[in-house]
């Protein structure tokens, strides 16, 4: 094997110090004395789809075409989800001479593609059965309870289920990867603990909050992961390359924004009247519109079918929005800690599908793209 590369989803830097620092993560300890931890910059914006694609690409935005979970149709305001099929710019294990490979629970690659090796989607799967390559490997991974992601609706039922429910995924997904680690002469494997994020989302409070009866289950929780980092590590050679990524780091997000509200209470976004609004319900004087997170698009002339903003207007109109989210404050708090012109953050054959802006929230702050102009702060998820 030349290279495992180790994906820990939502782990911010700082806290991977601190907790093998602190012994929460002792194997992470020894790890971190022997190697060198570095920062990085996420993807724009620093959302797990793009961020992921970046990390097995190498490529930003404009190279492998992913700069969200969602985005419009080209020349269309048809909003579907982004893919492995989105992808533009073949991930490291599908270039010529990446060798047989063996690919866990990396998000963005599904539905599974056909590759040398084996690869088990991650986040956003919808269906196991699509999710496995090849498919002869499903009924094993279903015979151990392997699931594409944690029950999510268990949160509604008590913390400690939810968490309960996060061991368990990870539990089948580490029984996989060593389970097949054994059957090939693999060249490279890639794994991906995702609970981490989920973790973060959920109990990121408890966490903070050394008081809270889950404070020390948060914690619990990343223990059971260095364990697992351990035994891989247990099982590399000195000829082997060990590289470990995180996609984003975390913080907590006390208020969610939707711009789409600001967007239209200050004579940007007009809709047509609509029970479930959409962006094919934007009247022709829309002059822009946000998506998750962050991103700002002009209603351009020639990209949209009733976009009317000129080439000549679109740099005036940019400045106009750079200056509108830079001075915007909700509940008396800045929403954005910066605005980045998309031309300056892309490079790449498909840099012309890029948000025109992207808008970098504030602490504390989440940045909506909703279309249902109902509630301009939400509760962040």
């Amino acid at each position: 094997m030349n290279m495992f590369l180790l994906g820990i989803d939502g782990l911010p830097r700082w806290m991977w110090q601190q907790f093998a620092d602190s012994g929460v993560m002792p194997h992470s300890q020894q790890l971190l004395k022997t190697g060198t931890l570095v920062p990085m910059k996420s993807a724009l914006p620093e959302v797990s789809s793009a961020a992921w694609a970046s990390i097995v690409t190498g490529e930003n935005s404009g190279g492998h075409n992913v700069f969200g979970f969602t985005d419009l149709m080209d020349g269309s305001y048809t909003l579907g989800f982004t893919s492995s099929r989105t992808f533009r710019s073949k991930p490291f294990w599908a270039r010529e001479g990446a060798g047989p490979s063996l690919i866990m629970n990396v998000p963005q690659t599904y539905p599974a593609q056909p590759m040398s090796g084996m690869l088990v989607s991650g986040f956003v799967a919808l269906d196991l059965k699509r999710a496995v390559h090849p498919p002869e490997q499903l009924a094993w991974l279903e015979s151990i309870g392997y699931a594409v992601d944690a029950d999510m609706s268990l949160v509604e039922k008590g913390k400690q289920k939810f968490v309960d429910e996060l061991h368990r995924v990870m539990a089948a997904r580490c029984q996989a990867l060593h389970h097949h680690w054994d059957r090939e002469p693999w060249q490279n494997i890639m794994f991906v603990f995702t609970g981490t994020d989920r973790l973060n989302h959920y109990l990121w409070e408890d966490y903070e909050d050394a008081s809270s009866p889950f404070h020390q289950t948060f914690l619990d929780y990343y223990h059971e992961v260095d364990t697992q980092i351990g035994r891989i590590q247990e099982r590399l050679d000195d000829n082997i390359t060990l590289a470990a990524v995180s996609d984003h780091g975390f913080a907590r997000q006390r208020m969610s924004v939707n711009l789409n509200c600001l967007l239209a209470e200050n004579g940007f976004l007009t809709l047509k009247d609509s029970q479930r609004p959409s962006y094919i319900d934007m009247l022709p004087e829309t002059k822009a519109f946000a998506m998750d997170p962050g991103r700002i698009y002009l209603h351009r002339q020639g990209r949209y079918p009733g976009g009317t903003v000129s080439a000549d207007e679109a740099e005036s109109l940019m400045q106009q929005l750079t200056t509108f989210f830079l001075n915007a404050e909700v509940n008396g708090q800045p929403i954005t800690s910066e605005v980045i012109r998309g031309k300056a953050a892309y490079s790449g054959p498909f840099a012309h599908r890029a948000p025109d802006l992207i808008g970098m929230a504030a602490k504390d702050i989440a940045l909506s793209g909703r279309v249902n102009l109902s509630e301009l702060v939400e509760t962040p998820r």
